[in-house]
């Protein structure tokens, strides 16, 4: 498996928000993006970070678009994550 870049992911998910969805995950949400953007990718901590800041904000989805950033964030299809919050 590939290993991937915790502020790529953190991109990723701020772009799939929709304008003006949810402000506090957005600023959360960049916190992270700039707090990744200073660690070397091997370090877990940002992405324990990012994990704390989607339960915060996302602890029960009910939109597309929050399956959506989640499925990004754990690599698990929407599909998948409508079960298991189901």
């Amino acid at each position: 498996m590939e290993r991937r870049i915790c502020y790529e992911v953190i991109q990723r998910m701020i772009d799939a928000i929709p304008y003006g969805a949810d402000h506090e995950l957005v600023k959360d949400l960049k916190w992270n993006l700039e707090d990744a953007s200073y660690k070397p990718p091997e370090q877990n901590d940002q992405w324990d970070r990012t994990s704390a800041t989607l339960q915060k904000h996302i602890p029960n989805p009910i939109y597309d678009w929050q399956f959506e950033i989640l499925s990004i964030f754990t690599t698990k299809s929407i599909e998948e994550l409508k079960e298991i919050f189901r």
